[in-house]
């Protein structure tokens, strides 16, 4: 009785850690040739479990031997894609799971696999580290564009691949990855893991926010391009663009609005250069803006 009732427990077992079976299609790696699979979903989508899942199958499987975390801040890759109810460590089965160094930043599994934490917030970092893979969480947060790139030019060891899972926002660089004709996009919302959600969460947040702009970017995972009530939308702007401004001009302005602080949160300066055509119409003619 006793060995059977161990063989139930170690089949249930089992089939709680086969992602195979428990994730939903979406939340797989997909076949074929890819670079970067860019999970942009709404909250509680299960992108960190989609992440986690990403790393111990490409970590058990040999196929990722020099593996980058990378997160918005420290405190979110310890706490949330390490650590956390979905991080790596709680994906796998105790017999598999890997040990963790905080001090050392690095995850070691037992067949010689490693993975790398490193934050965004500080770029330089990813400078010199070659990988093989990557996992980064919350790209659209991130401050410096200069962190994911400097991952980039490190994936130069097998067969480089990147899982990036984030809430969508309107950042160029969300945008430009989306276009690569190497990135597979995958959109999501809310109520695709409802069943692993509390009730709780929709009866008294979910309904908070639906149907308003917050809960079009958090939950519905839309990329929203402009501020509610705008009064120059993108389309206008795509409208009104020319390849040429014609010269010489009438005048020429240079305007600046100077950011209070000068530190590395501090806001950007925005410096616009603008001019007067001799036809009488307006033209932006620079937008030179940054810290």
């Amino acid at each position: 009785a006793k060995l059977e009732e161990r063989a139930k427990y170690f089949e249930k077992e089992r089939l709680r850690f086969d992602w195979s079976k428990q994730g939903r299609p979406n939340q797989q790696l997909p076949d074929g040739d890819w670079s970067v699979l860019l999970i942009s979903a709404g909250r509680g989508f299960g992108k960190t479990r989609a992440g986690s899942e990403a790393i111990r199958r490409w970590a058990m499987s040999g196929q990722g031997r020099r593996m980058a975390i990378v997160g918005r801040t420290a405190a979110d890759v310890r706490d949330v894609m390490v650590e956390g109810e979905s991080g790596i460590l709680a994906v796998h089965p105790l017999k598999d799971r890997p040990s963790y160094h905080p001090t050392k930043r690095r995850i070691v599994w037992a067949n010689g696999a490693q993975a790398t934490t490193y934050s965004a917030s500080e770029p330089d970092v990813l400078r010199g580290p070659q990988h093989d893979k990557a996992w980064v969480d919350e790209l659209a947060a991130w401050e410096y564009e200069a962190a994911f790139n400097n991952l980039r030019f490190g994936l130069r060891m097998g067969r480089p691949q990147i899982i990036v899972t984030t809430t969508p926002r309107p950042r160029p660089w969300i945008r430009k990855l989306m276009q690569e004709g190497t990135t597979v996009v995958v959109t999501g919302s809310t109520f695709e893991n409802r069943e692993n959600l509390p009730p709780e969460f929709f009866a008294e947040i979910i309904k908070k926010y639906e149907g308003t702009r917050l809960g079009r970017q958090e939950i519905y995972a839309e990329m929203l391009d402009q501020s509610e009530g705008a009064l120059w939308t993108r389309e206008m702007l795509e409208e009104c663009r020319v390849g040429v401004a014609p010269v010489p001009m009438k005048r020429i302005v240079v305007a600046i609005d100077p950011a209070v602080t000068s530190t590395e949160q501090s806001d950007e300066t925005g410096i616009v250069v603008a001019g007067l055509g001799n036809d009488n119409n307006g033209y932006l003619l620079a937008d030179s803006s940054g810290k």
